[in-house]
């Protein structure tokens, strides 16, 4: 019993003593291949992040120029609307008007 007991812990101490060895022996280094990938990929999300502001810049003068209609719209509304009352009123557009004095 105590032999099985002593022959696992060496077997369990000399696996973590190799794993702990091999894993130490690797150096993080990347490679050239993974150098260029990276810098594409910052070069494409620089030209994303670039197009998402052009985008944005856009959608702020589009909505600009939306106002602007909409207003015009407005005034031209207030128009039609003063002239289809003065129609309703025609011939008497002007009741301060008298055309006899």
């Amino acid at each position: 019993m105590k032999i099985t007991k002593f022959a696992s812990a060496i077997g369990l101490s000399s696996v973590l003593l190799i794993s702990s060895m091999s894993f130490t022996g690797c150096t993080p280094k990347i490679t050239d291949e993974q150098l260029a990938r990276l810098q594409e990929l910052r070069k494409q999300e620089r030209q994303i992040n670039s197009d998402i502001a052009n985008k944005q810049n856009e959608i702020t003068k589009i909505e600009g120029e939306i106002r602007a209609r909409q207003s015009e719209l407005t005034d031209c509304n207030k128009d039609k609307d003063f002239i289809i009352q003065k129609l309703a009123q025609w011939p008497n557009v002007w009741p301060d008007y008298d055309p006899s004095k």
